[in-house]
């Protein structure tokens, strides 16, 4: 029963041999129409996002015509094709996004330095008066004592108080 189910199926596809190829060009015709449709869509959607960027930079993407100074310095009126004059704006605001963003990026840098520096300098200050009040105190605790056991206010406690509130730098 199978050899003759083959058979038959062998009979058939030779004598249908010109309806089997005509299916597969068919087929094949239509995948190729449909990648021709994407292809097409792919290209439209290209333009229209050319034609987005040009005018966000203010071109056209079209074909025009602009005048230039020639070598020589004469006006002449230049053909430029699709898209030309709106890659040449584009990359005239690249270059300008990148040396601006190069400039900023100094600035910054020269801004952190400086920022530093001035840190730096206040770190010192601030350690140095709190080395300054720590002796003031101590002048004050040695002046202190020294008044409790003579029982006398003096000259030396008188210049650490003022020490101790800053009022004046005592040296001795």
């Amino acid at each position: 029963m199978i050899k003759t189910a083959l058979t038959a199926i062998a009979r058939w596809i030779a004598s249908e041999t010109g309806w089997l190829v005509l299916l597969a060009v068919a087929g094949v015709g239509a995948w190729l129409y449909v990648q021709f449709a994407q292809v097409r869509a792919d290209r439209d959607n290209a333009i229209h996002v050319a034609d987005v960027i040009c005018a966000g930079v203010g071109t056209g993407f079209a074909p025009s015509v602009s005048q230039e100074t020639s070598t020589n310095g004469k006006i002449v009126l230049v053909a430029h094709a699709r898209g030309v004059l709106c890659q040449r704006k584009v990359a005239d605001l690249a270059d300008f996004k990148a040396r601006t963003d190069e400039a900023t990026a100094a600035l910054l840098a020269q801004a952190l330095k400086e920022h530093d520096a001035r840190q730096n300098k206040d770190s010192a200050a601030a350690r140095a008066a709190a080395d300054a009040a720590r002796a003031a105190a101590e002048r004050m605790e040695i002046a202190d004592a020294k008044a409790d056991r003579t029982n006398i206010v003096d000259h030396e406690w008188f210049a650490a108080v003022n020490g101790v509130a800053g009022l004046r730098a005592s040296d001795r």
